[in-house]
């Protein structure tokens, strides 16, 4: 996968050789307030290949402390990835200069023509959801 850097950003890494996400890093200290969310760029672009897509994911550490990030990027995107984290807890959160903020993830990715149709086939779930399962 090719990668570019703006000035200034930190090249993506593997904290262990064997782990599937690149940790990517904020390129400025910024201030995450409870219950607000703050974009970070990070200054990577990458260029995922066609057939697969980079899911942005949060980092278990940032996760432990009520910081969460999520987003999609498609294969034709090859602009800077921007991390959005949102602090659901309770108290601030300061990112630094070179801080880990989220992770980058690539998997293939199959996509389907879409069939408009008026009903659908009947499954076991059908359209039952939250909970249906069970605990």
């Amino acid at each position: 996968m090719k990668i570019k850097l703006d000035p200034g950003a930190y090249e993506p890494e593997r904290a262990y050789p064997n782990d599937a996400g690149l940790d990517l890093r904020s390129m400025e200290n910024k201030y995450v307030s409870p219950g607000e969310f703050v974009k970070f760029d990070t200054g990577v672009h990458v260029q995922i290949p066609e057939g697969y897509v980079g899911l942005i994911t949060s980092k278990s550490g940032l996760m432990a402390k009520g910081i969460t990030s999520r987003g999609t990027i498609d294969s034709g995107y090859t602009g800077s990835i921007k991390a959005i984290l949102f602090n659901h807890g309770e108290e601030g959160y300061l990112v630094r200069k070179g801080d880990k903020v989220t992770q980058l993830v690539v998997l293939p990715c199959v996509v389907e023509d879409i069939e408009l149709v008026s009903s659908l086939e009947d499954t076991d779930s059908g359209e039952s959801g939250f909970g249906s399962s069970g605990r």
